[in-house]
């Protein structure tokens, strides 16, 4: 077996796994909720409305990851270009989590003034963003602070994410980030699937794609070309 199919043949089963985690949870709490529903009180079923509510929009997020690792491998992807309005499609995806920011009690501090257009591929930024926000969501400590900036000069669009992380990513994970950021060709695949996803993107769509993690600070910048 060549090098890059046991690179897929892990890919595929970490997807796979990962896809499959969050449907667990849907179907033990919905059990909960259907088998004892008249001895809860509201502010529980509220509280387990919520957990399958975020656990379903992780699920949908990972089948798309594992969608978009389809296309990879068929070789079946071409961006399709179109004009859009970056802090438009930042405000909408913000908005999309916004139960699990509230229900985490994230302080987001925002800093992306208006009417940065760019040119590329709208639904792959869109699947960017959404990996970005539900890492943040999902590895920030309770009540923390998240900050987003969005510069731009007559070339570039900048865009940044800055969270404190609660927990220490392994070291199979530092050295794959370490290898993105430092262009080597990257064969492997993450612990994280979603970060697997959003290189991948960034690479067909020319963005440049940094993470920096030091002292349980994560910032992640994408820098546009306008």
């Amino acid at each position: 077996m060549s090098t890059k199919e046991q690179v897929n043949k892990q890919l595929l089963s970490r997807l796979t796994h990962h896809v499959r985690n969050p449907f667990n949870g849907i179907i033990g709490f919905t059990d909960l909720l259907q088998n004892h529903f008249h001895k809860l009180n509201d502010d529980d079923k509220l509280n387990y409305l919520q957990i399958v509510h975020q656990l379903s929009k992780k699920a949908l997020l990972r089948s798309e990851n594992l969608s978009w690792w389809l296309k990879f491998y068929t070789g079946n992807v071409t961006p399709v270009h179109q004009s859009f309005d970056l802090t438009v499609v930042i405000h909408e995806e913000l908005n999309y989590f916004t139960n699990e920011t509230q229900k985490q009690h994230l302080d987001i501090e925002m800093e992306i003034g208006s009417g940065v257009m760019v040119n590329t591929d709208k639904m792959m930024v869109q699947n960017i963003l959404k990996n970005i926000i539900m890492n943040i969501i999902e590895f920030s400590p309770i009540g923390e602070n998240v900050d987003i900036t969005l510069t731009k000069t007559s070339k570039h669009a900048v865009l940044t994410f800055t969270n404190v992380y609660k927990d220490s990513p392994s070291d199979e994970t530092l050295v794959y980030i370490e290898d993105l950021n430092t262009g080597t060709d990257v064969l492997r695949m993450p612990e994280n699937p979603g970060i697997w996803t959003i290189n991948n993107l960034c690479k067909q769509l020319n963005i440049d794609f940094n993470i920096s993690l030091n002292n349980n600070a994560a910032k992640v910048v994408l820098t546009f070309n306008i």
